[in-house]
């Protein structure tokens, strides 16, 4: 299911974004990564492939993207909800869609079923979340917010994140410890 996403401005290369949103864009970088991979094994025609790329996904959720979502939930809606209401509303229930999905995935691959349809809605919906981030709500939120606020917001985020391990994929390989991202 496709969700409304801003589409890339046009002759721009990236998106210039605020250093206080700089981390959040990082791990977004990494989410997106976890889409490729998630759809070019959902696409191939090995199952236990893709089982193995599920798991490894599974493992990114409950230890980076899970902790990302709150730090999103905890500090920076509060901060965006007041002249963003709708937006802020519908990026909590992706949260939680993305949380249910997870967990449908877990169970799909305890019961021994094909996880590979379930991946590709994964990796639709969580795309589609981070491109509605990137290019909408942190764009306004960037053009909204007083600076002494957005600092605020750099600084809580560093606090909430000065004990957290690296994220989990820092080099250039993708599930398994292949070179790039696995191809099926």
């Amino acid at each position: 299911m496709s969700r409304e996403v801003p589409p890339s401005p046009s002759g721009m290369r990236g998106l210039k974004r605020d250093p206080a949103l700089v981390p959040l864009s990082r791990d977004h970088h990494f989410a997106l990564r976890q889409c490729l991979w998630l759809r070019r094994a959902a696409a191939g025609p090995e199952r236990g492939h893709a089982a193995s790329v599920a798991r490894e996904f599974l493992a990114f959720h409950r230890t980076e993207l899970t902790a990302h979502m709150e730090d999103e939930e905890v500090v920076l809606f509060p901060a965006v909800e007041a002249f963003d209401p709708e937006g802020t509303a519908r990026l909590q229930r992706e949260h939680r869609e993305i949380h249910a999905l997870a967990s449908r995935l877990e169970e799909t691959l305890k019961t021994g079923q094909d996880p590979r349809a379930l991946m590709s809605d994964i990796a639709s919906l969580l795309d589609d979340h981070i491109r509605y981030e990137e290019r909408g709500y942190f764009m306004d939120a960037q053009a909204r917010l007083e600076g002494p606020s957005l600092r605020r917001v750099g600084a809580l985020l560093e606090a909430r994140r000065v004990d957290r391990s690296p994220l989990l994929d820092q080099t250039d390989h993708g599930p398994s410890g292949a070179a790039g991202p696995s191809s099926s």
